[in-house]
């Protein structure tokens, strides 16, 4: 299991213990990101929306052309945030202009493949996947981007 699975994983049951987790509903949050969306976002050609699966555990979950997965977008209560930021493997440093707040991680980045953001009643899990063990697939740069268009939407 890798870090990110391993963060992800830890973050999820905290959540569900703590009882914040709302149901997952892929059309819920289909309204705060499209693949055209990433395709502008990143300049990636051909990406698709795939469903949930064992790999692609966000709520949101995007590949490239090839199948291989992108990106994975988890809505959680805003309430969340504050444990997200605290954990000791998922917050590496904060960023300005996404959201009310937000931070990039994993601590023992880089890479840097993780960001979460907090507006409104939701905080934002985004995890891009790595290849290998030294490159994200998306950079924080286009994950900014991606945020940023999520924010503007909620």
């Amino acid at each position: 299991m890798n870090l990110r699975k391993t963060w992800t994983v830890s973050a999820t049951l905290f959540l569900a213990a703590l009882g914040a987790a709302l149901p997952a509903a892929q059309s819920q949050y289909a309204k705060y990101l499209s693949a055209a969306d990433i395709e502008l976002a990143t300049g990636l050609k051909g990406v698709k929306q795939v469903p949930q699966s064992a790999d692609a555990d966000g709520d949101l979950n995007f590949a490239r052309a090839d199948g291989k997965l992108i990106l994975s977008a988890t809505f959680v209560p805003s309430s969340a945030y504050a444990s997200a930021k605290s954990s000791e493997e998922g917050f590496k440093s904060t960023i300005k202009g996404v959201g009310e707040e937000a931070f990039v991680g994993p601590l023992g980045g880089p890479p840097l493949y993780i960001l979460v953001f907090r507006k409104g009643a939701y905080a934002v899990i985004l995890n891009t996947e790595l290849e290998g063990t030294t490159r994200a697939r998306l950079t924080i740069e286009q994950l900014t981007a991606i945020a940023k268009i999520i924010a503007s939407r909620m």
